[in-house]
């Protein structure tokens, strides 16, 4: 049976087997994208000086609280649209569709800061984040093409013509019969959003990893690609919230685009994440400057370092390297001499 021909309505089959799914192609691509980010972010660490495989457990405590938090968070603010007069189970029906990218981001990174400030002792944790939060980017461009199978989060119906560029296995899924009550006449086609989505989202990824140093320069803080990530998404949302078909919104009401929860979040995503950059850096020269101090217990999970590396380092076997990356209290307080004899050789 071919794929790409079996639709019906415009539909393709959401999983496999094809007539009956018990996979969903949208848990698939979630959690592929997630992996593909997991893989990243282990890279980027190596390159870093740490362990190829730094962020593995990570990944098992922050993807699951990713989900969690992400459904919560859609289940919240569409409580009154899709939960209120359906049975209790439905809250937890996510194959269905119905996870906030919001609430993943928050639940997520929440669960991998605390891990890492708990199991991972000495780490930076603005120098963890920044590791993996942009990742985060990454993982949401190839989950959108989960909400592609399930038809939804599409825009306003457009001439085909518009988008006669694209291949026809994207354009056949795009007209027909949608979810949620939408049908888009043959004619035309749903706005591919989470396509333009995805590629905006790919953009900012190489922004945040390798435009924001080359920016700052000398001024670059650890903290800044993470708090980067949130602008980055608020704008996103900002933009695409006013071109979605207004089935596709959370919390949408009469079609009135000043009640959508989603565009006043993006707000908030912006502002919060230029908050936390402008206090990151502000933060930071107030103590380079001994205007304010930490404890020691605090100051040692965010003052930046860089890990010790010897001219050998290249000879040694992989055991020996992950011994050298192995946080204990001897090698943060080296660690802690170091910076701080920089620091006052600067002065």
């Amino acid at each position: 049976m071919n794929f790409l021909t079996l639709y019906s309505d415009g539909g393709y089959p959401e999983g496999i087997p094809f007539d009956e799914p018990v996979v969903r192609f949208y848990a698939l691509f979630i959690l592929t994208g997630a992996l593909l980010a997991l893989v990243i972010s282990n890279y980027r660490a190596y390159k870093e000086g740490y362990d190829a495989t730094f962020f593995n457990i990570v990944f098992l405590v922050a993807f699951p609280c990713g989900i969690i938090g992400a459904r919560i968070w859609f289940v919240i603010a569409s409580w009154a649209q899709e939960f209120a007069n359906a049975p209790f189970y439905h809250v937890f029906e996510i194959w269905e569709g119905g996870l906030a990218i919001q609430g993943g981001a928050i639940g997520g990174i929440l669960a991998g800061v605390l891990f890492v400030f708990f199991a991972r002792k000495g780490m930076p944790i603005l120098k963890a984040t920044d590791l993996a939060v942009p990742t985060i980017l990454i993982a949401q461009a190839i989950g959108r093409w989960g909400n592609f199978f399930n038809s939804e989060v599409f825009g306003h119906a457009v001439s085909l013509e518009a988008w006669s560029f694209l291949p026809g296995f994207i354009t056949n899924n795009m007209v027909g019969n949608m979810s949620a009550g939408v049908t888009i006449p043959s004619s035309g086609i749903a706005a591919p959003l989470f396509l333009i989505e995805g590629l905006i989202n790919l953009m900012f990824y190489f922004v945040i990893t390798d435009g924001i140093k080359a920016v700052e320069g000398k001024h670059y803080k650890d903290g800044d690609q993470s708090f980067c990530y949130f602008i980055a998404y608020g704008i996103v949302r900002l933009i695409l919230e006013p071109l979605r078909n207004p089935a596709f919104i959370m919390g949408e009401e009469n079609g009135d685009k000043s009640t959508y929860n989603s565009m006043i979040m993006a707000i908030v995503f912006i502002a919060v994440g230029a908050l936390l950059i402008v206090l990151n850096h502000l933060l930071r020269y107030l103590y380079d400057k001994k205007i304010i101090t930490l404890p020691a217990s605090v100051e040692k999970y965010f003052a930046s370092r860089k890990m010790i590396k010897t001219e050998s380092k290249k000879q040694k076997t992989d055991s020996d390297m992950k011994d050298e990356t192995a946080f204990d209290e001897e090698t943060v307080k080296k660690l802690e001499e170091k910076l701080k004899n920089e620091q006052d050789q600067q002065k």
